[in-house]
């Protein structure tokens, strides 16, 4: 499970559980999402990406703040195709190494503020719960 914990609301934080991945540059997973606002369950959400938005929401995360995705400017800004946390945009704040992170989905709008090592950390989780995810063919 990948969890990514609010820099200054110790008990808000957004976790992904990777339940089944299909290989294949075509396919994709299925993945719940859970975001506590105070320890209290705000969305808990069972979804698909395809592996494309997860190998490039990877890189986003794990190699934060990036500046470009494969080669285009991100300005702050990554978005999908997808139906579910299509969005996901950061603002720097006044102290540095700290930013503002909104996440968008048909369904959700929420925010965290982390630093940039605990982002990083977080799509490194992502990518190994991804790696070990329960092949489904």
């Amino acid at each position: 499970m990948a969890t990514l914990s609010d820099h200054e609301e110790k008990r808000t934080r957004a976790a992904f559980a990777l339940i089944s991945r299909i290989p294949g540059e075509d396919e994709g997973c299925q993945i719940n999402f859970k975001f506590y606002k105070a320890n209290r369950i705000m969305y808990d959400l069972n979804f698909g990406w395809t592996n494309l938005t997860i190998r490039n929401f990877v890189s986003v995360t794990a190699e934060f703040p990036l500046e470009y995705l494969n080669g285009f400017k991100l300005d702050g800004l990554f978005m999908s195709f997808e139906k579910h946390l299509y969005q996901l945009s950061w603002e720097p704040m006044e102290r540095k190494g700290i930013y503002q992170l909104r996440f968008y989905g048909s369904e959700q709008d929420f925010q965290l503020t982390a630093n940039k090592e605990s982002i990083r950390r977080f799509g490194s989780q992502f990518k190994q719960a991804w790696d070990k995810a329960l092949l489904v063919e």
